[in-house]
């Protein structure tokens, strides 16, 4: 959840779609004609008899990996913009499904920004062999009206999406419900089940913290506390140097980006002070040899910067579509962790603290009620809920402290960052606790064989696999 390495969304996977009256030359024919009361119907029917839903079909382009006896939906929901008043308005709110059959387990993936793991399933979903949906957040990517009404992008309405969102679906799928999603989206899965607990029959939230002040003093010596000295020594001299040579920096940033929105210097400096931040959530320490040195060419500087979370998080194009929302809901609810960058401040020009150049408007308020509730719930040591961190993720020293029960789970991975802490990365005797739960909440028998936990195609506190896939997946 560093501002600019999630917003930017890296992996994200923007596909077009559009009506068709039968599957691509990918998918399985037979999948989606499920029986109803009067006979079998075909799933594109069913969904296209749900009150304010548009759906589309989405036919895989030769060559794209396609789940064997899955189809792919686009649904578009109409949504009031405010729960509490029809009178307000309505948006639509895009939502991808993965349909496999109307009563296997059901997958519910939000990533607290716009649409993702759209055409790929996620880890819960490939060890469940579940039908899946993800749920684009609202004022998102494409799900927002032409003005964004920026005092209703709460956590309690994005809560009231979700829930309408599955008590459509439910008058056709019957399998049991599982939320899932990372960092963000692993907290907004924890807020929906807090909030409405007859939604779901579990979660499964990886590297999720639950910030409940702004800023959070939780992180202040986090950078400290995890990874190893002597890569932490090598990327604050970096930082150094990039902010010596920030005019360098700032000239191979205009060359991709737009920073009208705030200034190309701001973007960078900010970029370089979270640097070491962004490093420990997105690479870790197989990556410490590839921190240059201090010494090294401009070119070598800003590349390192740009593939760790660089200042194209925080142009005008991101800012747009996640960047801002995001801000946004940091200084009104979310709160945002301040970290000690002393071996820089004589270098920079700006205050970190002071996200007003970011800002689309000025919150009325911070009002930390939603996540210190959601804290204290998950405390209390709620059924089914299992969250999954890293023990060297610098988001850790967020994570919410759950008292754990056989069915309220709480496990870490081995140095593990934020992008890659998993069920699959756990040792083996978690990974087996984790997969006899969730395969237990989601209704399956012991009897039933489980898939074999395989490595995700992405990070699940990513938006997920891009269409171009290595060669070796």
């Amino acid at each position: 959840m560093n501002r600019g390495a999630i917003v930017r969304g890296a992996f994200a996977l923007l596909l077009g779609s559009f009506t068709v009256a039968a599957c691509g030359d990918n998918l399985d024919h037979d999948a989606g004609v499920d029986a109803g009361p009067d006979g079998p119907s075909d799933i594109l029917v069913q969904l296209g008899t749900l009150p304010g839903v548009t759906v589309t079909e989405w036919a895989p382009p030769m060559g794209f990996p396609a789940e064997p006896g899955y189809r792919y939906f686009d649904l578009l929901f109409t949504q009031p913009i405010d729960h509490h008043d029809p009178s307000a308005g309505t948006f639509q709110q895009y939502v991808a499904l993965m349909h496999r059959e109307v009563t296997a387990p059901f997958v519910i993936y939000t990533s607290g920004y716009d649409a993702g793991w759209t055409r790929f399933l996620t880890e819960p979903s490939q060890l469940l062999a579940a039908d899946q949906i993800s749920i684009e957040y609202r004022f998102y990517g494409q799900s927002r009206p032409e003005a964004i009404p920026w005092a209703k992008l709460t956590i309690e309405q994005a809560a009231d999406d979700e829930h309408a969102i599955l008590g459509a679906l439910a008058t056709i799928y019957t399998g049991k419900k599982i939320q899932t999603g990372g960092s963000k989206g692993g907290e907004n899965a924890m807020h929906h089940m807090w909030s409405y607990p007859q939604d779901l029959d579990g979660v499964v939230a990886y590297v999720a913290p639950v910030i409940t002040d702004n800023p959070d003093l939780r992180y202040a010596t986090v950078l400290d506390d995890i990874g190893i000295p002597a890569c932490r020594t090598a990327l604050r001299a970096v930082q150094r140097e990039m902010l010596i040579r920030h005019a360098a920096m700032e000239s191979r940033a205009l060359a991709t980006s737009m920073f009208e929105i705030a200034s190309v210097a701001h973007a960078t400096e900010t970029a370089i002070v979270e640097l070491e931040f962004s490093f420990w959530m997105t690479r870790g320490e197989a990556d410490c040899g590839e921190v240059p040195s201090p010494t090294a060419t401009d070119d070598a500087l800003f590349t390192f910067l740009d593939a760790t979370g660089g200042p194209s998080g925080y142009d005008d194009a991101e800012l747009a579509t996640s960047g801002s929302q995001y801000i946004y809901q940091d200084q009104a609810q979310l709160g945002y962790p301040v970290w000690q960058h002393a071996h820089l401040d004589d270098l920079m020009q700006f205050s970190y603290e002071d996200w007003s150049a970011y800002l689309p408007v000025q919150p009325a308020g911070y009002d930390p009620g939603g996540p210190r509730g959601l804290a204290a719930w998950l405390a209390s040591s709620p059924l089914h809920v299992m969250h999954i961190g890293g023990e060297w993720d610098p988001w850790g020293a967020g994570y919410p402290a759950m008292a754990t029960s056989a069915d309220a789970i709480d496990l870490r991975v081995l140095h593990g960052s934020h992008w890659s802490s998993g069920i699959y990365s756990l040792g083996l005797e978690d990974q087996q606790a984790a997969v006899s739960a969730l395969r237990r909440w989601a209704g399956l028998t012991a009897q039933a064989a489980a898939p074999e936990i395989q490595r995700p195609l992405a990070s699940m506190a990513s938006q997920g696999p891009s269409l171009a896939l290595p060669a070796d997946h």
